[in-house]
């Protein structure tokens, strides 16, 4: 009888956990193994990038409630009510779609994000073995602890902790102590081959430089500042410029901040300095014609586009975050600084000034657990049928 998982994630837009949960998910299925992938939400963008193998449930057909949550003032929440209505039918929906669950049996089931509610895999699905993957450093986005409140509820039902880095194992044990036994770091399933094919052959995406010798700096992921610290990249930007530094910014993403982002730019006169470049499904090409990756976010996992320009081999500046030091050796395959806006303007106008020195990074070279994508498999096959890796 061949061997079966099944995935929670809540809705599959654009990211790095959704990428590789999407690299995960192909490289089981051609290790034989039947890949169920529930969604909370569907409609992402990710979806149509499903391995076709993958069986795919979607608990909503679709996100609603947000409009009317909202919504200011009577007249705007009357207006919204429409859509809170089909935010309750969704639920209908959702609590219809799990029942089959009670009665399905897995091999292994798991949470795939840890700040999704653990309550349908240990409480609906009928799994042999349950797991809930730990992607970021809980002490940086998780304040007011309620997603360590939430892990600490869910251990006794939980089997083990899959973390994508060892700082984001260290965060979980500080949060749930009686998770020591039960968690491991893995590194996310890269295809570092397939990754380095999207950007072979391709054309350069970005306009030809102004002066020939402006520098190109890239910085790849979602438009929230929460996360990712645009509008700060926006004052590091405007104070190079001040230095009368050459270089041309270019990002690709989106999401919810873009319009505040656009406004931003405009108001600082950076227009010319700034470029969004919207969403890419395939980033490659641009890691490898860019001459600097920043990654200059408030807070990461085991960050996905170190990963992808890494491979590409980029030349990369990175702020300190959770797992950066697994992933980057200061000096040899890229620079690590501290996560604040004066050291990021500092870095950034040393490298600018010093297109040499940036050349001397742009390599491949990159720690092997992280590359080696069969062990990691090996060790997720492991927990998933009740060994240990």
């Amino acid at each position: 009888m061949g061997r079966n998982v099944l995935f929670h994630y809540p809705i599959l837009n654009m990211g790095g956990a959704e990428k590789s949960t999407l690299r995960l998910m192909k490289a089981l299925a051609d290790r034989g193994w039947a890949v169920t992938l529930v969604l909370t939400t569907g409609g992402g963008q990710l979806e149509p990038d499903i391995d076709p193998r993958v069986e795919v449930v979607r608990l909503r057909p679709g996100s609603h409630g947000s409009r009317f949550v909202a919504a200011r003032g009577i007249g705007a929440r009357v207006k919204a009510l429409p859509d809170l209505m089909a935010y309750g039918v969704g639920r209908l929906v959702g609590a219809m779609r799990m029942m089959p669950f009670f009665w399905r049996r897995f091999d292994a089931a798991a949470v795939l994000l840890h700040s999704l509610s653990p309550f349908f895999v240990t409480r609906v699905v009928q799994a042999s073995r349950r797991f809930i993957w730990i992607r970021n450093d809980l002490k940086g986005i998780d304040p007011d602890g309620r997603i360590s409140a939430q892990l600490d509820r869910y251990a006794a039902a939980v089997d083990g902790y899959l973390c994508v880095s060892a700082v984001s194992q260290q965060s979980l044990l500080e949060a749930v102590p009686g998770a020591r036994d039960k968690s491991a770091v893995i590194y996310n399933i890269l295809d570092a081959d397939g990754m380095r094919a999207l950007g072979e052959g391709q054309p350069d995406p970005f306009p030809p430089r102004p002066d020939g010798t402006e520098m190109r700096i890239l910085t790849v992921g979602r438009l929230s500042d929460r996360d990712k610290a645009i509008f700060r990249l926006v004052r590091v930007a405007q104070a190079l410029r001040d230095r009368g530094l050459s270089f041309r910014w270019y990002l690709i993403g989106d999401g919810p901040d873009r319009g505040a982002l656009q406004q931003c730019i405009a108001a600082a006169g950076m227009t010319n300095h700034i470029v969004l470049m919207g969403q890419a499904s395939n980033p490659f090409p641009a890691y490898r014609h860019a001459d600097l990756v920043a990654m200059v976010s408030n807070h990461e996992g085991l960050c996905g586009v170190i990963n992808e320009a890494k491979v590409s081999g980029a030349a990369v500046l990175a702020v300190k975050v959770s797992g950066i030091d697994e992933q980057l050796q200061d000096g040899e395959n890229g620079w690590v600084i501290e996560n604040d806006e004066t050291a990021i303007i500092e870095a950034l106008s040393e490298l600018i000034r010093s297109p040499e020195k940036v050349a001397r990074v742009r390599n491949d070279h990159y720690p092997t657990p992280i590359l080696d994508d069969e062990l990691k498999l090996d060790q997720i096959e492991a927990l998933f049928l009740g060994q240990r890796p």
